[in-house]
């Protein structure tokens, strides 16, 4: 090694604002380029810890197996540590938070991938690992019936307590989420870009939501944008922290099928909303059913799958036998109107007064014309 490489790493005295941290030296080296998980995994079972490389001398990096000239000269830079530097106080200001695979908040979902992100940025809260989540994905340009299921089984899911994962993409992912938000519960967006910006950009007001009553999360460093190959990436992230992957609409050839390959590859289960054979949306999710993918009806059915508990319609005195009726029939699926009125036996018109009022005091919600749901 030259004398001028061994000076650098002498430079013992500059640790920056927050360099006495393991969490600064894990994002000093994480970002270094080269250093990949493997690398990374390397670097810290020789040394220890992050800080003990950066501390290391040349000729310490030199005994550490599997480490190239290229990555000993990144780890020996002083332009790095610098640049290092003022990008985790840019993250501070910004207020998003980082998490090494080394750090202990990282999702023990993820470090058992075979291949995890080694790193996380986040905004918000991280999923709870000892709560139940699934993914909810699905077909961007989606049909109507899409749209009100996925915000459907967001809904309920959340309601249950369950974490809805999603990607926040336009159409079933967006539903997803807004259908979680709505119930109250805990929802995350993965991105497959930095969790600094909004794509697609016209999900802003969604975007801030999920930041507040859950968590936008993203391997990718802040500011890099939104590219086709990084989605992928970011699908293998959704299935890894999700206990199983619901599947809305998808074509023959989808994004969607991908993240359902890796929730498989994973040993996540993979849920899937039949479709009506001959549309284009339902070609990839009844193929899914043919290979082998759980079936699922309703919201209940996920809920019974895992064993959650669901929550009963209450026993008031405010509500008379056969109001219980209706809202129990509603507790389960939508429900047309017309059906409603042949299982009761009641007077379509007195039936749509009655849902109308229900649907002013929040107790139903109209998913779709004619289809009313708890």
């Amino acid at each position: 090694m030259t004398g001028e490489r061994e000076s650098v790493s002498e430079d013992r005295g500059w640790t920056g604002t927050h360099g006495r941290e393991e969490t600064w030296y894990l994002f000093w080296l994480s970002g270094l380029p080269g250093v990949g998980l493997r690398t990374l995994q390397k670097l810290m079972g020789h040394f220890g810890s992050a800080e003990a490389v950066y501390r290391a001398s040349g000729r310490e990096l030199e005994r550490a197996a599997g480490v190239t000239a290229a990555c000993r000269e990144r780890i020996l830079s002083r332009d790095g540590r610098h640049g290092a530097q003022r990008d985790w106080e840019e993250l501070e200001k910004r207020k998003i938070r980082y998490l090494s695979f080394y750090n202990e908040e990282y999702p023990r979902r993820l470090k058992a991938l075979c291949d995890p992100p080694k790193h996380l940025y986040v905004r918000g809260r991280l999923p709870q690992g000892d709560g139940h989540s699934v993914g909810i994905i699905g077909a961007r340009d989606c049909t109507v019936y899409g749209r009100d299921m996925a915000r459907l089984f967001g809904y309920r899911l959340a309601e249950a307590g369950v974490q809805v994962i999603s990607g926040m993409a336009r159409g079933i992912d967006g539903w997803a989420h807004q259908g979680a938000l709505e119930s109250g519960g805990s929802t995350y967006a993965v991105l497959g870009c930095g969790v600094d910006i909004c794509y697609p950009a016209v999900h802003r007001r969604l975007y801030d939501s999920i930041r507040s009553r859950g968590g936008i999360l993203s391997e990718l460093p802040a500011g890099t944008g939104a590219r086709a190959g990084f989605f992928p990436m970011r699908n293998r992230i959704i299935s890894g922290l999700s206990d199983g992957v619901l599947i809305v609409e998808a074509k023959e050839k989808s994004g969607s099928l991908i993240t359902a390959d890796a929730a498989l590859e994973q040993g996540r289960d993979v849920f899937v909303i039949p479709g009506r054979i001959g549309d284009e949306l339902s070609v990839g999710c009844n193929r899914l059913i043919r290979q082998g993918a759980v079936p699922v009806l309703s919201p209940s059915d996920i809920l019974e799958y895992y064993g959650i508990p669901q929550r009963e319609i209450a026993e008031n005195e405010n509500f008379q036998s056969w109001e219980r009726e209706i809202l129990y029939m509603l507790a389960q699926q939508p429900v047309h109107m017309s059906e409603l009125a042949r299982r009761t036996g009641m007077c379509q018109t007195d039936l749509m007064r009655k849902l109308a009022a229900w649907k002013r005091e929040g107790v139903v919600r109209e998913v779709s014309r004619g289809y009313f749901v708890r």
